[in-house]
């Protein structure tokens, strides 16, 4: 912990000009009008819906409703929501790669990012195939439904909360981005944290066993950070 305050501390943030002020590359202008596409038909044509799932962020009673009502993770407006946060995450996973000057997946360009987006789908995909196994042995009774959801859901605020970020990465021109990808870190962290909170809450109202919420955290949510950190560390030593 200490030797990552110290490496944060080192990192220096004041504004300079870079001689490549931009990270842009002409593929990630499509990318950022599908993104914007995708927001404002979501918005014109479900609005009543949006303020419902985005309400439900709080409100567990109101989580609850929704999935009783309706097919919340295949709904037209879930899915678009979902790739746009798989294409934010990528934009700044991309971003911080080239940033970096670290290889990018085959070779950089459009495939590379591809490739990003697609591991992160892939990610949180598996991790919804993974749960319908621990809802079978565990016998449950739908709070893992109701934290995925959860889950997927405040990735979808995140990603709508990042695309401002991926903008500036993409476009800023000044010579350090640090404190763009270090906000976009805390963001992150924060998400991660509130749906952890979250999760506590759903599992209090279902009496489950401490041990089984330590073990399904472990397993859905601390495990892969795990393995993305050590991937990280592989790359920068």
């Amino acid at each position: 912990m200490d030797m990552l305050v110290k490496a944060l501390l080192q990192i220096d943030i004041s504004p300079e000009l870079r001689p490549n002020p931009q990270l842009f590359e002409g593929w990630m202008l499509p990318v950022f009008l599908l993104i914007l596409i995708n927001i404002a038909y979501v918005r014109i044509s479900y609005e009543r819906r949006l303020d419902r799932l985005f309400s439900s962020l709080l409100r567990i009673q109101i989580l609850r409703q929704i999935m009783r009502e309706e097919l919340v993770f295949s709904h037209r407006a879930s899915v678009l929501l979902f790739l746009n946060f798989c294409l934010a995450v990528a934009l700044i996973a991309y971003s911080l790669l080239k940033y970096l000057e670290l290889p990018l997946p085959l070779g950089g360009d459009w495939m590379g990012f591809s490739l990003i987006t697609a591991a992160v789908a892939m990610l949180y995909l598996g991790k919804l195939a993974l749960s319908r196994f621990f809802r079978w042995v565990f016998e449950d009774e739908g709070l893992i439904r109701e934290y995925l959801f959860e889950v997927f859901l405040v990735n979808k605020a995140f990603g709508i909360s990042a695309i401002p970020l991926a903008l500036a990465l993409a476009f800023l021109n000044v010579g350090n981005l640090w404190p763009i990808f270090l906000l976009a870190g805390l963001l992150a962290l924060t998400a991660i944290l509130f749906r952890l909170v979250q999760g506590m809450r759903m599992a209090s109202a279902y009496r489950i066993s401490p041990l089984y919420i330590i073990l399904y955290l472990c397993t859905l949510e601390i495990l892969p950070l795990l393995l993305i950190a050590k991937a990280l560390h592989r790359s920068f030593v």
